[in-house]
């Protein structure tokens, strides 16, 4: 028995790592048009490959209460203790489902959900550092206490190429939305304590906008040296390596989890982004519901 973590596939997790810590999965489902591809039938090379060919942009959608159940009730059935650390519910509605479905399963007073306020390895590093200490026989109340404590002090910032999947999405307002991309403007954004996306600047080039992040490093770390920090891309490997090498030469950090942003967040910000993760101060609140 002991504790099990459940997750989404919005974490953005490598798969070995996913399997290294027996972590749980549930499924949001991307569709180009009337097709919605399964779990494992969309490659992330693939997808962003139809991304650029068609017209129509992907849309997306929350796991099924029927997959949720499935996947919670196999979790609890031999007397564990259940964590499930979902997409912020700043983004879906997949936090909210799952909590209607905690109060229907049995063992329900043995599963607790939690918001991440995250997504992509942002909500990843949480997920590891959960099953990671479970791992180490932790007990539920330890890792969520951790768990709370890292996500009101963890930091996603991230620059894309252009702000009309997040506009066109409902994750960024229109007014907001408002980028001269004539001019080469590079978005920078960041998921707030709320979890929820906002721009917080604007630089010209992509060279700059790299560099703006590790500024953003510099000015909102804290305790960087020795911290697990996480970057992801959207088939940007090259952008990604290079920051990797930033966080260990720069900022002497301790681990990089690298993950490669997957069919559903890339459908919100598209081929291109950069994204970093790293703690700084605490700004949020350490419960959750």
């Amino acid at each position: 028995m002991g504790v099990k973590i459940v997750t989404d596939n919005c974490c953005d997790l490598p798969q070995e790592l996913i399997n290294r810590y027996g972590i749980k999965m549930v499924h949001m489902l991307v569709s180009f048009g009337d097709k919605t591809f399964q779990p494992q039938e969309l490659s992330t090379e693939s997808f962003y490959q139809m991304m650029a060919d068609y017209r129509i942009l992907p849309t997306t959608s929350q796991p099924t209460i029927e997959e949720i159940s499935l996947v919670y009730a196999e979790a609890l059935a031999d007397g564990s203790e259940v964590i499930a650390i979902h997409l912020s519910s700043g983004m879906t509605g997949t936090v909210a489902s799952a909590r209607m479905v905690r109060d229907m399963v049995p063992g329900k007073e043995r599963l607790t959900v939690v918001d991440s306020r995250k997504a992509s390895t942002g909500q990843g590093l949480l997920v590891l550092e959960a099953a990671r200490m479970a791992e180490a026989g932790m007990t539920k109340d330890e890792i969520l206490d951790r768990v709370f404590k890292l996500r009101s002090r963890l930091r996603c910032v991230f620059t894309i190429d252009t702000l009309e999947y997040l506009v066109k999405g409902g994750r960024v307002s229109r007014t907001k939305g408002l980028v001269g991309s004539l001019l080469d403007i590079k978005p920078i954004l960041w998921v707030n304590p709320e979890g929820y996306i906002e721009p917080i600047d604007k630089v010209r080039g992509r060279k700059t906008a790299l560099r703006r992040l590790a500024q953003m490093v510099e000015e909102m770390g804290r305790d960087l040296q020795g911290q697990t920090v996480g970057i992801s891309h959207a088939m940007c490997p090259g952008d990604a390596e290079r920051f990797r090498e930033v966080f260990v030469d720069q900022f002497k950090v301790g681990e990089v989890v690298m993950g490669t942003i997957g069919p559903v967040v890339g459908s919100h910000v598209g081929p291109g982004t950069l994204a970093i993760f790293f703690y700084g101060e605490d700004l949020g609140p350490k419960g959750d519901e």
